[in-house]
This record gives structure tokens, sequence and C-alpha cells, in this order.
């Protein structure tokens, strides 16, 4: 059976999480705004450490923007989620249409969980990290082949979401658990 894994996190790295995410400021093409930077970088600190790998996110360079991570020469764009639920294996996982252009190999997919959630859409704020999950890796050619594609303004079949911009979606399911698993096919 699939399993999806909970990573580690320290203060530590909540601290760096919050210092790169002032660093960067808001960032073009944010669906949230930039609210998100905060657990974007703190899932990426976590999933370095686990994957034992370089974190290149705030490098100097235009390459800060494709990709987060490299193993062995791939790089790899993590894409996190924020819930107030632990995920679960049928949600689904997205990307943003204008998150095309970026020159990552593959995809990690986090999500983390949080005590709670103030505000509605794109405004909502969340607080109190319970946890975070390592959902899956996939290539990121399969992922564009696999994934649905949903306009703004849309709802999502399979959940009923209201889509706030163009993107792509694709179960958990469709995801590999392993990094090293991708290279096995």
């Amino acid at each position: 059976m699939r399993r999806m894994k909970k990573l580690r996190f320290e203060k530590w790295m909540i601290k760096e999480a919050f210092r790169k995410s002032e660093d960067l400021g808001l960032i073009n093409n944010s669906i949230t705004k930039g609210r998100g930077n905060l657990a974007g970088y703190l899932s990426e600190i976590a999933l370095s450490e686990y994957l034992e790998c370089t974190n290149v996110s705030c490098d100097k360079g235009v390459d800060k923007y494709d990709f987060d991570l490299i193993k062995n020469g791939v790089k790899i764009e993590v894409k996190t989620k924020r819930r107030t639920v632990d995920p679960r294996i049928f949600y689904e996982v997205s990307i943003a249409e204008t998150s095309k252009h970026q020159k990552a190999d593959i995809y990690a997919f986090t999500s983390i969980t949080f005590r709670e959630k103030r505000g509605t859409g794109r405004d909502c704020k969340y607080f109190g990290i319970k946890s975070i999950w390592l959902c899956g890796f996939i290539f990121k050619n399969k992922y564009f082949q696999a994934a649905k594609h949903l306009k703004a303004g849309d709802i999502d079949e399979s959940n009923g979401f209201k889509v706030h911009a163009n993107m792509y979606n694709l179960p958990i399911t469709g995801l590999s658990s392993n990094f090293q698993e991708l290279f096995n096919d």
C-alpha cells in the first residue's frame, strides 16, 4: 500500500523558513499572494534534510525560481499545500499553470497540517504547525501527462473546491512514495 511520510521539523527550520520568506517578499504569479512562502520554505528545508540534498531555493540568480533542491544532479521543485487536516491518499496535489516554466526534473509534493485557519480563499492565514507530510514525487513530464487541467473559477468535481487560478491537479495516488523508486521504472 502506498504511504505518505511524516517529515521531521525543528524550531531552527521554522526560523530559517521565516528568514527566507522575509527575504523573498512577494513573488510574481503567487496564487496566495505570498502567504504560502513560509510554509513552502519550511517544506523545502524539512525535505532537504530528509533527502540529504542541497537546498538552493534562495541562492542568487534566476535558478531560484526554477527549482528548490538538488539531489545527485536531479533538480527538484517542492510544491506545498497548507491544510488543517492531515492529507489523505485520495487528496490531490496541484501545480499552477504559471509555474509550468520551472526547469525542475521532478516535483515533490508536501502538505503542512496546521492547528488553525483564519479567513477564507486567498486571504486565509494558518497558525500552529502540527505536521509536515511528504505526499510523493513525480517526473515533471509525467505530471502534466497525467494531471487534469482546471481553469480559474472551475469547480473541481473530485472535491468541490473552487479553483483560484488555472492549474493542473493529480491525485496523490498518482505519485511515487519514494524518490529512488522513480528511477526504477
